[in-house]
């Protein structure tokens, strides 16, 4: 007869949110591109049509700016994707018992910020931002009772796993809010039981 053991992750008692003190240029800089990137994401227009020298013009920045902090265009969406993160870790950080609230906390978050979620997607940042939250993930949670060189692969499945619910919440957008809750329960990988495993 087998035995069922499952493997707890515990949230690590620390701050979470990373450090925001970024100089007031940088982010008047990032804002003015994230808002002219919104404006074509409205229009249609094809992301890999768009080019940096037409963004910055009608962002009203130099290139030279542009270049000094971003290697690519697509990085514009994915440092808007880190700041929604970091706000849902601050949420967690206010929280006395996020374990028992995360999938609230996470419906709110993908909910609160549909449009950056589908400008993600449109831009083809995904894979970036499943990095980050990866390592956000492994920064969050102790994964009690799993191996070391597994901690990294549970971690990037759990983005991973909340990426894909995203894209499918975009999909079905009235969807009720409660049900995505109960939904986001029981479809991705649990921060209090992750896998049930079988020893014989």
């Amino acid at each position: 007869m087998s035995h069922k053991r499952v493997m707890n992750m515990k949230i690590v008692k620390m701050p979470l949110a990373h450090d925001q003190h970024i100089d007031k240029r940088l982010r008047a800089t990032q804002n003015k591109l994230f808002v002219t990137l919104k404006t074509y994401f409205s229009t249609n227009q094809p992301f890999s049509t768009i080019r940096v020298g037409t963004l910055c013009k009608d962002a009203k920045i130099t290139r030279q700016t542009f270049y000094r902090h971003y290697g690519s265009i697509g990085e514009i969406i994915t440092v808007s994707c880190v700041r929604m993160i970091n706000q849902f870790l601050q949420k967690i950080d206010q929280a006395s018992n996020s374990s028992h609230i995360s999938a609230q906390l996470i419906v709110d978050a993908l909910l609160n910020h549909q449009t950056l979620l589908e400008m993600m997607f449109w831009s083809n940042e995904e894979d970036a931002v499943i990095q980050l939250m990866t390592g956000d993930i492994l920064r969050a949670y102790s994964f009690e009772d799993i191996h070391k060189t597994h901690k990294p692969f549970i971690a990037e499945l759990m983005a991973r796993s909340i990426i894909s619910f995203a894209q499918v919440l975009i999909k079905y957008p009235n969807t009720n809010k409660t049900d995505l809750i109960s939904i986001y329960k029981r479809m991705v990988p649990s921060s209090a039981v992750l896998v049930t495993e079988d020893k014989k």
